[in-house]
């Protein structure tokens, strides 16, 4: 086996499909047989949870030679999301037309999405934007915190100016990006510039947002972390290949979590 599989979310994955599972990262104890590392939101500080699921990923970051010592790649799940290497039958969103809703009873046709023996790394479905990657934030979330966050990124250095450029013009972007099979080098060199960029939660232009907008550092972080798969795979550190974005739904009608999730 080559292949680490790491499950992310504050619920467990369905019970009887486990066996996929190798070690939960959740903000809250999860019970059952898998090993369940618990990172609570208040690691990053009382704005931790505007993290979203990147404040455990970057805990994942910081950890990840001594959870996965001899492993090539390691493949990111969250409870109900997960990438196909192929297509799958489902039930297309009708708020997210990226997505596949496959039901829970389907997991049994799946076994081949949770391999343990990979050979390359699998991105999220890409997505083009009309209007580009910043229209759809304006319409979405808070264009002042996109506009910001760009800033920062040019006054740490980890963006030129050309690269800000590129950034706020992107039309093409994967959402859900941090999950798919990562080789763990490359999961290391972009955790690296994300935790860089995750620094913008201590900045004082940072505001803090309520309701579904109190994610707000992990929408940044997802633009940024698209972005940066675009980076690598133009510099041929990464293939171009693109997996099917599944949701396990019981409607085609995909709910947000907008309630946060506290022990």
């Amino acid at each position: 086996m080559n292949t680490l599989n790491i499950c992310l979310g504050h619920v467990s994955f369905p019970q009887k499909y486990l066996k996929h599972v190798d070690l939960f990262v959740s903000p809250n104890v999860l019970g059952g047989p898998v090993r369940n590392a618990v990172v609570p939101d208040n690691t990053y500080g009382p704005n931790g949870h505007a993290l979203s699921e990147y404040g455990l990923l970057l805990w994942l970051y910081k950890n990840i030679d001594v959870i996965a010592p001899n492993y090539s790649f390691i493949r990111i799940f969250q409870y109900r999301r997960f990438v196909s290497p192929v297509h799958v039958d489902g039930v297309k969103s009708t708020n997210g037309p990226w997505i596949t809703t496959i039901q829970e009873k389907d997991l049994q046709h799946c076994d081949f999405c949770f391999d343990r023996n990979v050979s390359e790394e699998i991105y999220n479905s890409p997505v083009n934007f009309q209007g580009g990657v910043l229209t759809q934030y304006a319409n979405n979330h808070v264009l002042q915190d996109f506009l910001n966050f760009t800033n920062y990124l040019i006054e740490i250095g980890v963006f030129s100016a050309l690269d800000a450029c590129a950034f706020l013009r992107m039309e093409r972007f994967v959402p859900a990006c941090n999950v798919g099979v990562f080789r763990k080098e490359n999961f290391k060199m972009l955790y690296h510039y994300i935790e860089k960029a995750s620094g913008f939660l201590q900045s004082p232009i940072f505001v803090i947002r309520d309701g579904y907008q109190r994610r707000s550092m992990g929408f940044l972080l997802e633009r940024f972390h698209s972005f940066m798969i675009f980076q690598f795979i133009s510099q041929n550190l990464s293939a171009e290949t693109f997996g099917f974005n599944l949701m396990l739904s019981d409607t085609p009608l995909v709910s947000s979590t907008v309630e946060r999730v506290t022990n």
